[in-house]
């Protein structure tokens, strides 16, 4: 896994050092992050009933600063993306290990000045080197997979000591979560601050936009409209079982994982060059429902429920933050049909997505989301692909006062 991590690093390296941006910068960084005890196994249950407390964390981040050439470039201040590696280390990993990943990153900065930045930004990734749940390894119900998805958010100020080198210090917050495609996945969730120190090999300096008056410029105007979305999405449920054994007449424990696809359409209406809110109504198929604890998993399972009974279909809010061609998407809903099978499994309607998507060329996208429930257990991860009507994104031309800085080298 680490090698493998480190050769497609090296290779997404290359990919950055001959973009069209050359406003590279090389972050090494570190943290000592709270462990939340959210579970048994992080609160103590374990070989030796030692608690899992703290993690140290190390990580090594390339990103890449948009330049000003393009009109978008002045929407966010300073938009930059990137990607890096990361080791992880708890004060007990007997029964978990030491986690080691690759991730990406898209970053903007709130703030950006001659000498201090605030910076936010968003890393998603995989992680490896776990020592997952398995039928030695029960104490571990944390993680259950060898290969977990790895989140990371988080806000940070930056001191440019001089033109090359910059102070970095903030906080963060870590997720590790498999999506629920293979259960126990109770999730691993640390809150940790970050100390780090950049190097820039060229100077990056900020400079105002030509006044409108002694220079004409194309950058950017906006019309708010309105979009349809249709996408159809796949995806994967683990259920964790446990029914009785014929063979000793006792319970036993048992995993499986389940196909999941749908269809869903959204119409929004984009209010703004970074805003859009919308209604999205969807039809989900997930052969998990039925599936649940007190089944029988293997011979003998009675499996009594027609195709429509595995059916569900759910009305949502929906919020885009669009980021150029990425966007941030956050759906709060509930189910408005659902057969009492899957009421067992959730006791709840609420149910929400947050996820990633990207806008390619001709207005189709690609997107990936989680699927929660009570805005606190994961359900699944959706993997989808669509296409967007009327789709109108950075055109015309736009009064200097909504672009007062750009990032530009010298």
């Amino acid at each position: 896994m680490k090698r493998k991590a480190v050769l497609i690093f090296c290779f997404l390296l290359s990919i950055l050092g001959n973009a069209q941006d050359n406003n590279l910068a090389f972050t090494l960084s570190l943290g000592n992050g709270w462990v939340a005890p959210i579970n048994d196994f992080v609160r103590g249950i374990n070989e030796d009933n030692t608690k899992i407390t703290y993690m140290q964390n190390f990580s090594l981040r390339v990103t890449n600063e948009v330049d000003g050439t393009q009109p978008w470039h002045y929407l966010y201040n300073g938009y930059y993306y990137g990607f890096g590696l990361f080791h992880g280390r708890f004060n007990y990993s007997k029964n978990i290990g030491n986690p080691f990943g690759i991730y990406s990153i898209i970053g903007a900065h709130v703030v950006n000045t001659q000498r201090f930045a605030l910076k936010t930004e968003v890393a998603f990734g995989l992680s490896g080197i776990w020592k997952g749940y398995s039928e030695t390894n029960k104490y571990n119900v944390a993680v259950s997979t060898p290969v977990e998805c790895y989140l990371h958010l988080d806000v940070e100020g930056q001191y440019n000591i001089n033109d090359n080198f910059h102070a970095n210090l903030g906080a963060a917050f870590i997720h590790f979560s498999n999506g629920t495609m293979k259960k126990p996945n109770k999730g691993l969730n640390i809150l940790t601050p970050i100390i780090g120190l950049s190097y820039s090999p060229e100077k990056i300096v900020h400079t105002k936009k030509y006044k409108s008056s002694e220079t004409e410029y194309d950058i950017l105007s906006f019309t708010p409209h309105w979009q349809t979305l249709l996408s159809a999405y796949f995806g994967q449920k683990g259920v964790f079982v446990t029914y009785p054994n014929p063979d000793t007449n006792n319970m036993t424990d048992a995993r499986a994982a389940y196909p999941i696809f749908g269809i869903q359409g959204r119409f929004q209406r984009q209010l703004t060059f970074t805003h859009s809110l919308g209604l999205c109504l969807d039809v989900t198929y997930n052969e998990s429902i039925g599936k649940n604890v007190k089944s029988y998993y293997t011979n003998g399972f009675k499996d009594d429920l027609s195709l429509y009974q595995r059916f569900t279909s759910s009305i949502y809010l929906t919020y885009e933050y669009n980021l150029h061609n990425f966007s941030f998407v956050l759906d709060p809903g509930i189910y408005i049909y659902r057969h009492k099978e899957n009421e067992k499994m959730y006791y709840s309607k609420f149910i929400q997505r947050i996820g990633l998507r990207y806008q390619f060329p001709k207005n189709i996208f690609a997107q990936f989301t989680l699927r929660a429930y009570d805005f606190r257990k994961a359900d699944y991860i959706e993997w989808g692909i669509g296409y967007r009507f009327k789709h109108k994104f950075h055109e015309g031309k736009a009064i200097e006062k909504r672009i007062p800085f750009v990032l530009t080298k010298e």
